[in-house]
């Protein structure tokens, strides 16, 4: 049978199967999926645990034997084969199968089999007789990198599990600073769980879990540009790009900002943040017009065109020229070109 990641849980409220193949390049989801199996077939006596790796080379014989034999401590045990990206050859796959005719099945099995490999080619290993093996006897369940709207899922899931809620801004830089990588982004999840206090994440506490290494942050940077500061803007720059900080997460934050200031220019309430970052972005406020704001908003447009490579040009120039301008300093146009 095959099952999707999400439906193992109930599944094993119900039953345990004699054997479970994990397939992915996802590590997190996958690991987390092994996790699960592991916890259920303890909480069922399989106490014991024996792992055959390719990594290390895969002895067949060996994996049939045990899977023939007692138990040493006569209990339950796990039979875990980690094929990564390799696979059986011609008789790795026929003692596979007579490991599978093997087991018993069901609550009277005292071995379960769980299986872990990279992403099943749909030709190739869906026609398998290994593979087809599994699904006839136990679960097959495959994994697949989480991304655009399902990434915000997850995250959001993930952020719940946790007992943590963010709003949009903080999501969206959240997934910026991670880049679509699960395993990075559980991290800051965790870390943001241990930092927030009332649960309630913003962008500024995902910005304290994921950026206590660098010397300044994009709040800096957004800072600088409110209080009119050209040179900090400039230097603020210069090291964050030095520190590796990619420019969309740049872009994130002064695009923000131009969102706040066009609340604030078309009457809006001030924007809920420190009472003295509020005052800095009210006289930015001030400083700034419609007219200049709408060019900063082409600026903004511009610059993520390049970040995404819809059109030519330096990122990190488009960058500074938009920071420089919230910051009432323009270059000359000659310049920005």
């Amino acid at each position: 049978m095959r099952l999707r990641p999400e439906q193992l849980g109930k599944h094993l409220s119900a039953t345990l199967l004699p054997v479970y193949l994990v397939a992915g390049d996802e590590p997190l989801q996958q690991g987390e999926l092994i996790d699960d199996l592991r916890r259920a077939a303890r909480d069922q006596g399989f106490d014991e645990r024996q792992r055959f790796s390719s990594d290390t080379g895969i002895d067949w014989n060996a994996l049939l034997n045990e899977s023939q034999s007692m138990s040493l401590f006569g209990g339950r045990r796990i039979l875990e084969l980690v094929l990564n990206d390799k696979r059986p050859d011609k008789t790795g796959s026929q003692i596979l199968r007579d490991v599978l005719a093997g087991l018993k099945g069901g609550a009277s099995s005292d071995t379960l089999l769980l299986i872990r490999c990279s992403r099943l080619d749909r030709r190739k290993d869906w026609n398998s007789a290994w593979v087809k093996a599994v699904d006839e006897m136990g679960a097959v369940i495959e994994v697949w990198p989480v991304e655009g709207k399902g990434l915000r899922n997850w995250l959001q899931e993930r952020l719940t599990s946790r007992g943590l809620r963010a709003n949009e801004d903080a999501l969206a830089l959240l997934i910026e600073r991670s880049e679509g990588n699960l395993l990075a982004a559980a991290q800051e999840v965790d870390k943001l769980a241990l930092l927030v206090e009332n649960g309630q994440v913003g962008p500024e506490d995902v910005q304290q879990a994921v950026g206590d290494s660098s010397r300044y942050s994009p709040f800096d940077l957004t800072e600088a540009t409110a209080q009119g500061d050209s040179q900090r803007v400039m230097h603020i720059i210069q090291t964050l790009r030095a520190e590796g900080v990619e420019p969309p997460v740049l872009l994130w934050a002064l695009s923000r900002d131009i969102r706040l200031l066009d609340g604030m220019l078309g009457g809006g309430p001030p924007p809920r943040l420190p009472p003295q970052r509020v005052r800095a972005m009210q006289n930015q406020a001030q400083r700034l017009n419609p007219q200049q704001l709408r060019i900063a908003q082409a600026c903004a447009i511009r610059a993520d065109q390049c970040v995404k490579g819809m059109a030519k040009g330096d990122p990190w120039k488009h960058i500074t020229s938009l920071a420089l301008r919230l910051a009432g300093h323009p270059l000359p146009r000659s310049m920005e070109r």
